[in-house]
């Protein structure tokens, strides 16, 4: 009976038993490890829009095949920011409801308008591959032009208005729904990823029907958007 219960005592000297023990420990890991990763290491998105250079600026439109000069355009970008400690992977976002402030005060959703995702500015795609933890990438929001030069009469649309917003969409919509006239909009905007539930922002952003080639004075007293929390 003391042979049996020194050598239960002793176990712990036996170099076999803590190989055992390190093989469990590592195969429960190995199982286990990225439920554990998941714990501690976490993306997080952050999203904001300064109506201000680097975010939105005027740029000149040119042909593709020669560079040659068409308009003014003030182009819109979110500033896409990882804050968390780990990749954003996948990430992408989707328009998904517009509405307009009617003349009775009360935003109306615009039925015609067609949910399609928006494209990482330079890059052009509808998915970015991953964002680092403490970096960003700019995704376009749209850009407004002067009406002779959104094409609107392509879309069927009759305006008398100076200036047209288009949203920079993956694919362009046959009837222009992408295309928001001047007016009070409210927009809900769902940011996704592999690894992030996703993210749903509102947005009011009010467009008056004037066009100022000066940059400070379209995006400050022009052109507003704010989030609506």
């Amino acid at each position: 009976m003391k042979n049996n219960l020194s050598q239960i005592i002793i176990w712990y000297k036996d170099p076999q038993w803590w190989a055992i023990i390190v093989a469990l420990m590592l195969g429960l890991g190995g199982i286990f490890q990225d439920k554990i990763r998941r714990i501690f290491l976490k993306p997080k998105i952050k999203v904001s829009m300064k109506l201000q250079s680097p975010d939105c600026h005027k740029i000149a439109m040119r042909t593709s095949r020669t560079g040659q000069f068409i308009c003014d355009s003030y182009y819109f970008r979110f500033h896409v920011e990882n804050s968390g400690n780990y990749q954003m992977e996948d990430v992408e976002a989707i328009v998904v409801v517009v509405s307009k402030k009617e003349a009775n005060g009360e935003y109306k959703k615009v039925e015609s308008f067609l949910p399609l995702n928006l494209v990482w500015a330079h890059y052009h795609n509808v998915v970015m591959p991953k964002i680092q933890p403490h970096l960003f990438k700019h995704l376009d929001f749209g850009h407004i032009t002067e009406s002779e030069f959104a094409n609107l009469q392509y879309f069927g649309i009759t305006s008398t208005y100076q200036i047209a917003f288009q949203f920079d969409m993956a694919v362009i919509p046959n009837h222009g729904s992408h295309i928001l006239l001047p007016g009070d909009y409210n927009i809900t905007i769902k940011f996704a990823a592999n690894n992030l539930s996703p993210v749903s922002k509102k947005y009011n952003f009010v467009i008056a029907d004037k066009w100022d080639n000066n940059e400070q004075v379209m995006l400050q007293k022009i052109i507003s958007i704010k989030e609506i929390n």
